[in-house]
Order: C-alpha cells, then structure tokens, then sequence
C-alpha cells in the first residue's frame, strides 16, 4: 500500500495511475479524508437493460438538461 498527499500523486500522476493499474493499493490524503485511486473494469458498467432505461427517466432528463444549460 502507498499513502501519498494530493501534491505527491499530482506531481507523479502518471507513474501512480500505472501502479495502481498493476494492483498497487493507492490512498491519498485529502483534507476531507481518505481516498483510495484503484482499477475499474473496462466496458459499460451497465446492462444494456439499465442503460435504455435510464433514457427513460424523467428526473435524470431534467438533471442532464439543467447541466446543458449551465454549460453554455
């Protein structure tokens, strides 16, 4: 395991993302707490199911929508 500050991991972020993706376990010390940078499976994390549904709900749509009015 490596504990590194947010100022170590930005200054060596790409050797870090390459130990992370070989297993090492990554924690970095941020004022608001601990996190932890790790791996995540490629591909969609979604079903194909979840994902057209989720074209479907109406309270996300507007949530998108507010975001691509604040965005222009």
């Amino acid at each position: 395991m490596k504990l590194l500050s947010i100022e170590e991991a930005q200054a060596q972020f790409a050797d870090v993302c390459e130990e992370a993706l070989a297993g090492e376990v990554i924690r970095l010390q941020h004022p608001g707490g601990l996190l932890e940078l790790k791996p995540v499976a490629s591909g969609s994390a979604f079903s194909e199911q979840e994902l057209a549904a989720s074209y479907q709900d109406a309270d996300w749509a507007r949530f998108e929508n507010q975001c691509g009015k604040a965005s222009d």
